[in-house]
């Protein structure tokens, strides 16, 4: 498959967002949203799309907001380690269907986003960059606001919960933000985390990298070929610096004292990415009230799920949002 755009060239051309003046797509943009079937247009011919940037920690973020023809609320997306809001458009697309406006954007060091490829300082920059456009979208959205994170993107929005509640965090979003959670399979500690440690303590210091191995983490062929083969936007590499980051955030957060919230998870059962019985059992010691729905067949990337598999996730984030 080729791709009939460039990255240096998307990013060249794209806006500081607005909500004053609301960017629009560029035609390298237009090629970019056709490639990764986030274009729209024919199926939502109503809707709108906008792409820009904000910066938040010396980082550029390309930041995603969808618009459908009536507004009800609005589901702030979060994606996973080594994604990008390219690979939602599914779940983006489902979201539009119910009436929900989209905001997504590129985590540091993935997709359009600036940073070194796959890497973080530490994951506590995830929730400065959270807060950033918290801070650029609150006053300018559709309420009541959701949001959902599949993996990393599930850990950042824990991460949240506690650092909201924490009276010693010394960040700005103190109240609830988000009215209702879904987490899809998210992050804790990763498969063969004891071994994972063992390696990154003997060559950690000695290494900047290492070779990404792709797994089978869909039930969808197309997708599981579509990420080894022709998606440019996927790195070779894991950053051992993000292993570094992540050691100490496992730390942090599974000392973290419990709070009082909700949170609503999906899991599937042939997951072999994420530790998830643990990850799970740590969520549920850390957050009041957690309800877990498992898929028995299904893997690790659940936005991009077999047709089957999807449809009962997205079913069940429908049941999660209309919950009071």
């Amino acid at each position: 498959m080729k791709h009939d755009w460039t990255r240096s060239k998307l990013i060249s051309e794209m806006e500081v967002f607005s909500f004053q003046s609301l960017p629009e797509l560029s035609d390298e943009a237009k090629q970019y949203c056709r490639y990764y079937q986030i274009d729209f247009s024919e199926s939502l011919p109503e809707s709108e799309h906008y792409l820009g940037s904000f910066d938040a920690l010396g980082y550029r973020l390309a930041m995603h907001y969808f618009l459908p023809a009536s507004v009800k609320g609005t589901v702030f997306i979060f994606h996973g380690y080594f994604d990008h809001v390219g690979l939602y458009g599914h779940l983006i697309k489902h979201c539009l269907e119910q009436g929900l406006a989209v905001v997504a954007y590129d985590l540091p060091g993935h997709g359009l986003s600036s940073g070194r490829p796959t890497a973080i300082q530490s994951f506590e920059d995830y929730q400065v960059v959270l807060n950033s456009c918290l801070n650029l979208c609150v006053d300018h959205l559709k309420e009541p606001l959701y949001a959902i994170g599949q993996s990393t993107g599930g850990a950042v929005l824990v991460d949240h919960i506690l650092n909201r509640t924490d009276p010693s965090a010394e960040l700005e979003c103190k109240q609830p933000v988000f009215e209702n959670i879904v987490l899809l399979a998210p992050l804790v500690r990763p498969v063969g985390w004891s071994s994972a440690l063992i390696m990154h303590t003997m060559v950690g210091p000695f290494l900047s990298t290492w070779k990404r191995v792709f797994s089978e983490n869909s039930n969808d062929p197309v997708f599981v070929k579509f990420l080894k083969k022709h998606d440019p936007l996927q790195s070779r590499i894991m950053s051992i610096e993000w292993i570094s980051a992540l050691r100490s955030w496992i730390k942090r957060i599974e000392s973290s004292p419990p709070v009082d919230a909700k949170v609503s998870i999906v899991q599937g059962r042939r997951d072999m990415t994420v530790d998830w019985r643990h990850n799970i059992t740590i969520i549920q010691q850390k957050i009041s009230q957690v309800d877990v729905h498992y898929l028995p067949k299904g893997r690790h990337h659940l936005v991009n799920e077999s047709v089957e598999i999807r449809s009962e996730v997205f079913g069940f984030i429908d049941k999660a949002f209309s919950a009071s």
